[in-house]
């Protein structure tokens, strides 16, 4: 699978708005990072950041959904950028992958727990909450019983992610304080405008890692791609057909259908949000797939990529003036700088 990246457009930067303040003074602005869901394509937010950490780029927020609000929270937990690879490349192959799934039996409520995925990310984040990050964070799930957007910004920061990165139809609901949650994806793909609501920020920086409509239309991402994997001999054949069967995501299928379906709503949720923030960073994919995490070295790289393109729009923010001044010197948390980064 090969990385590549968007070029430059006219419209890929909005920093340009933000010199109507007038010049930067001393203090630095207040800077959000916004971290989309994904899948396995958000193991590039890692690469991201590794660029953010190596550049000094001071960020004083999170906010993610999915496997954005994954890693977002291990970065606000005080991993940096060359531990968040470590942790990437842990998951090699697909073996490793399915020992982190609690298939459940019968499949009635979705086909894993996503107990052990929690219990993973607890490694590192254990039983802290969100007033223990080192950065702050929110992380956006959807209520299922209020079909809204809600968001986690108090209590442990495990269940909130646990309840943000499920899955919708893969992953059960989560049960939190007598409500259910699913994927913060399904409602809030790339959470711009939350985190201006609840934190005064000077800008956002926004990583979407999801595909673009484009795309699909010119078949250069094959998310929905059919595996050709079985060959052309009868056994392969025979097996390919029953499997096709059994296979609920595959395609044409009653899971493939709700999935494409659910992006569908994603996309366009998404373009709204990127108009939002002051720079947006998207990382682009050949081929991919929610549970490709082995192929995490270009993952990683095409997310260090589309940064470095990003920095001199990203550099900009930085001489612009900080419209929070008398909050600045205690709220700003410190960031990670001058790390080597890391080659795939």
């Amino acid at each position: 699978m090969n990385a590549s990246l968007h070029p430059p457009f006219q419209g890929w930067s909005r920093a340009e708005e933000s010199h109507k303040h007038g010049s930067g003074g001393e203090n630095l602005p207040r800077i959000g990072l916004v971290l989309s869901s994904g899948g396995a394509r958000g193991l590039a937010h890692a690469g991201v950041i590794q660029v953010l950490e190596k550049e000094g780029i001071p960020i004083t927020a999170i906010a993610g959904c999915s496997m954005g609000a994954y890693v977002g929270a291990l970065w606000a937990a005080g991993l940096d950028g060359s531990a968040l690879e470590v942790r990437a490349r842990e998951i090699k192959d697909r073996a490793t992958l399915k020992k982190l799934l609690d298939f459940i039996l019968p499949p009635s409520e979705g086909l894993i727990r996503g107990d052990r995925i929690r219990q993973h990310l607890e490694r590192d984040v254990g039983s802290r909450t969100f007033a223990d990050l080192d950065r702050q964070l929110i992380v956006v799930a959807t209520d299922l019983d209020r079909l809204t957007p809600h968001v986690f910004d108090s209590g442990s920061v495990s269940h909130a992610v646990h309840a943000s990165a499920a899955i919708p139809a893969i992953c059960a609901p989560v049960h939190l304080n007598g409500r259910r949650y699913t994927d913060g994806g399904a409602s809030e793909p790339l959470p711009v405008t939350l985190l201006k609501e609840r934190l005064h920020l000077d800008h956002i920086i926004a990583v979407n890692v999801m595909p673009m409509p484009e795309d699909f239309e010119a078949r250069t991402d094959r998310t929905f791609a059919t595996d050709d994997s079985a060959g052309r001999h009868l056994f392969g054949r025979l097996f390919r057909s029953f499997w096709h069967k059994v296979n609920l995501l595959a395609h044409g299928n009653v899971l493939d259908t709700f999935r494409r379906a659910l992006m569908a709503a994603q996309l366009r949720l998404i373009t709204k949000e990127e108009a939002a923030a002051d720079v947006v960073i998207h990382p682009r994919f050949a081929a991919s797939s929610w549970h490709d995490f082995e192929n995490f070295s270009q993952y990683l790289q095409a997310g260090r990529d589309a940064t470095i393109a990003a920095l001199p729009a990203i550099r900009a923010l930085l001489h612009n003036p900080t419209i929070h001044q008398e909050t600045i010197s205690h709220e700003i948390a410190p960031s990670h700088t001058q790390l080597e980064c890391l080659a795939a």
